[in-house]
């Protein structure tokens, strides 16, 4: 499947360094974990040079910077996906709620990141976007309080899990507020990249 390259922004220097130590020891043969995120961004180092980092964050970040996407046009045919609530990689019931489009290419390369951290689980709820990306159905503000609420009422997932929080992707921040308010969930603003999704989770659990 080939996919838009705007929806899924890669992972800078910036966004890899936050789930380093944080240590620079030079432990990896870098001066500081900075110039260590910069080399892994260009492809340059492996993550297993550094000794320091704990195996689920290794394994998630390792997934993470492997993915290569094909890129090409988007999608014309706007294809979304059918399924109302997405298992990943065999969730609990505290296990985090996920809010995205119903996009296809989008729940593709989801799943893509998740088998790559197999370690990390989740539930996904596709909201009604029209097939648009998240970047687009941001910047076409379709994820409204609404889609949110009927997507949360239509999966089923509070049957699922003990808690009520949930995490919307970081391009639709701003919305927090009206969802918590619509729906009665407690909302966390997610990365503004997919591939920092497993990273983000390991680091809170």
């Amino acid at each position: 499947m080939v996919v838009e390259a705007v929806d899924f922004y890669g992972m800078s220097p910036e966004d890899i360094v936050k789930y380093l130590p944080g240590k620079d020891c030079g432990n990896c043969g870098y001066g500081s974990c900075k110039e260590f995120a910069v080399a892994l961004s260009e492809g340059k180092a492996k993550v297993d040079k550094c000794p320091e980092m704990a195996l689920r964050m290794r394994e998630s970040l390792e997934g993470a910077l492997s993915i290569k996407l094909e890129v090409h046009e988007a999608d014309s045919s706007m294809s979304t996906v059918t399924e109302t609530l997405i298992e990943v990689n065999s969730p609990g019931r505290d296990s985090p709620v996920l809010i995205t489009g119903n996009c296809a290419v989008t729940l593709y390369v989801l799943k893509l990141i998740f088998d790559r951290a197999p370690d990390v689980s989740a539930w996904i709820v596709p909201t009604e976007t029209k097939g648009f990306t998240i970047d687009h159905a941001a910047g076409m503000k379709l994820m409204t309080p609404m889609s949110v609420m009927r997507g949360l009422t239509n999966s089923g997932v509070s049957t699922k899990v003990d808690h009520r929080d949930l995490m919307i992707p970081g391009l639709c921040a701003g919305a927090e507020r009206q969802i918590e308010m619509m729906t009665k969930w407690k909302v966390k603003v997610g990365p503004r990249s997919g591939f920092e999704l497993p990273l983000l989770l390991s680091k809170e659990r």
